[in-house]
């Protein structure tokens, strides 16, 4: 009974960091109007609205290098001290941020200062995200692994929808000119409620030291080299399709005057509620259904209500869509974590998910706003292209990756 207790102990407190995590890396999303406005030249906003998502995406282009240092810490010496010094990396930089004097009090250095605090969340999530969902699906029961890995990723959607929840919270007390000019610091310096975390992560366990003596990365890339590119695939379709949906779209709505920034935060928090119901329930299917059909339906569904919801000139189905979205894409990461923790032996599973989520999000989900406000700028068509592209190489991959019959234990 106790040792049952402990891991439901330790499961809980993975959930509750990783909540908490994506709160203080979600925040760049809502608030990057407030941002843009804050922390750049007032003579150029077309220019500010690049260089803004630019900044954002430094937090995802950082992720890589996170997952190279946490990865083998993980997996040579113990899922919980990744955790914990990543968690301690997140919550500094974010309450920073709630302190930074803007471009008006310290002109150029407002923006670098940003960059470099960005920087180190990125690092930071690059390691902490991946150990997270990979010490759940572990401790996780062998019958139950679907369903206790979805709560990793629907922890993190919880997170996502606090920091949604945050902006819209915000507007309920203060009046806007009051937000965009003091009360947008409040919900970052809330970061501070991270830091006891890194010391509620459970005490080190022996049996929680996979690798001691091999060096991770290499091995990983000589063995699973198809396992990694097939993981790097299946992730760049959430990687497009969280970031569109969740940062551009209604980034983008807002600058065009076509519905408020509140409204549109809204529609976005539809899309995590729904998500995060979907997540959890079909994660549970997939213990008792094959997990890949939950990806499959996952990928194609939230490609369709994508491409209809950037073709939306207006707010009447706007809400219909991000729910229907959240839908789709609560199948795709219901499985993920189960999935990708089957693909590779326990002795390199920490750093091979940790690159290969990195990778994808790096390399596609980084620069999808500022691609995709290119592409929308030039044609409502061609903004299709990185969600039909990178559906087109998640369901490719599904075809090929092999379920692999490694113990999660």
């Amino acid at each position: 009974m106790s040792e049952q207790f402990a891991k439901k102990h330790e499961v809980t407190i993975n959930i509750l960091g990783n909540i908490l995590e994506w709160y203080n890396f979600a925040l760049f999303m809502p608030f990057l109007p407030i941002i843009s406005q804050r922390f750049f030249p007032h003579d150029c906003p077309s220019l500010n609205v690049v260089m803004t998502f630019l900044v954002m995406s430094v937090g995802l282009l950082m992720r890589p290098l996170g997952s190279m240092v946490f990865g083998p810490i993980g997996d040579r010496f113990g899922r919980r001290k990744a955790i914990s010094f990543s968690i301690f990396l997140m919550a500094m930089p974010t309450f920073c941020m709630a302190i930074l004097p803007d471009y008006d009090h310290i002109g150029i250095w407002a923006p670098i200062i940003l960059v470099l605090l960005r920087a180190m969340q990125g690092i930071s999530m690059g390691g902490e995200y991946t150990a997270a969902m990979v010490h759940i699906v572990e401790k996780a029961p062998p019958k139950y692994r679907g369903f206790f890995g979805s709560f990793s990723d629907a922890g993190s959607q919880i997170g996502v929808l606090l920091s949604g929840q945050a902006l819209v919270w915000l507007y309920s007390v203060f009046s806007q000119d009051e937000i965009y000019d003091f009360a947008w610091r409040i919900p970052f310096g809330c970061a501070i409620i991270l830091l006891p975390f890194v010391f509620l992560v459970p005490k080190q366990e022996k049996s929680d030291i996979k690798n001691k003596e091999k060096t991770p990365i290499i091995e990983t890339l000589r063995l699973y080299t198809k396992e990694l590119f097939c993981t790097v695939a299946i992730t760049s379709f959430s990687a497009v399709a969280f970031y569109t949906l969740l940062t551009f779209i209604p980034y983008y709505l807002a600058n065009e005057h076509i519905l408020e920034l509140k409204e549109a935060t809204r529609g976005t928090n539809i899309a995590n509620g729904f998500m995060i119901v979907s997540i959890v329930i079909a994660g549970y299917l997939s213990d008792h259904f094959p997990r890949k059909w939950f990806l499959r339906t996952g990928i194609t569904g939230a490609c369709l209500i994508l491409s209809l919801l950037l073709h939306c000139h207006n707010g009447d189905n706007y809400m219909l869509l991000c729910g229907m979205c959240g839908l789709f894409l609560g199948l795709y990461y219901s499985c993920r974590a189960a999935f990708f923790a089957e693909s590779f032996p326990p002795k390199i599973r920490c750093t091979a998910i940790s690159v290969s989520l990195s990778v994808a999000q790096a390399i596609f989900g980084g620069m999808t706003p500022t691609v995709t406000h290119y592409l929308i700028k030039t044609s409502d068509h061609y903004a299709l292209m990185p969600i039909l592209i990178t559906a087109s190489m998640a369901l490719i991959a599904l075809t090929i990756i092999g379920r692999q019959k490694a113990s999660a234990s």
